[in-house]
């Protein structure tokens, strides 16, 4: 990582963390996956009531790993639901169970379940949204793929009047920094950041710590 105290280039980093995560030993999704779960399933419900939607996602790759937590929360009766890619960067939601069937999506690499489709619109009951992230900094800025989706998906939701909080989910060395990368205009923060450590509500949103 750069270690000049101003502002990185975005696109550099995002090199950078992709990178780091090819770097990493087979084991370390599933590893991380476990503690994650542990430590997002014993924050929850003091903030989102059992019964609660939960936007999650299936990992893929060397993202940190969600199976476990998805397991959890469907064990403890929350309403899971995952994102389904849209062709003009946009997501729909299916929900997921233990053993749904997974079907080919846009993506190859990035599974999906099979059932119906529903905008967020459709799910009134949305209360917190797990957010796959490269990294995030201190100050809730998040750093994406690029694709924008979540981005897209985070302000229409806000833009409705449902304040679900938006936790992104990264590995410990990925929680940087605040500034160590410009925010775009149109990045949407992050209320809190969930990492194999931790669940940490930011400082502008110290009721998700």
């Amino acid at each position: 990582m750069t270690d000049s105290a101003g502002p990185a280039s975005k696109e550099l980093l995002r090199k950078q963390y992709r990178r780091l995560r090819r770097e990493l030993p087979p084991g370390a999704p599933l590893a991380a996956g476990v503690s994650l779960a542990a430590h997002a399933l014993a924050a929850m419900p003091d903030l989102v009531p059992p019964g609660s939607t939960v936007a999650a996602y299936l990992s893929a790759g060397a993202e940190p790993g969600t199976a476990p937590l998805l397991a959890g929360l469907h064990l403890r009766r929350y309403d899971v639901v995952v994102p389904v890619c849209q062709p003009d960067r946009t997501l729909l939601w299916c929900r997921w169970s233990p053993g749904i069937p997974l079907v080919p999506g846009m993506f190859p690499s990035v599974p999906e379940p099979a059932g119906p489709r529903v905008t967020a619109a459709d799910l009134p009951g949305l209360s917190l949204v797990l957010v796959p992230a490269l990294a995030v900094d201190r100050a809730g800025v998040r750093m994406g793929k690029g694709g924008g989706y979540y981005d897209r998906f985070l302000s229409e939701l806000r833009a409705s009047g449902n304040a679900a909080p938006a936790v992104g989910v990264v590995y410990d060395h990925e929680f940087a920094p605040a500034g160590r990368w410009q925010a775009d205009v149109f990045d949407q923060p992050m209320d809190a950041v969930l990492t194999p450590s931790a669940w940490t509500g930011l400082p502008q949103h110290p009721v998700y710590s």
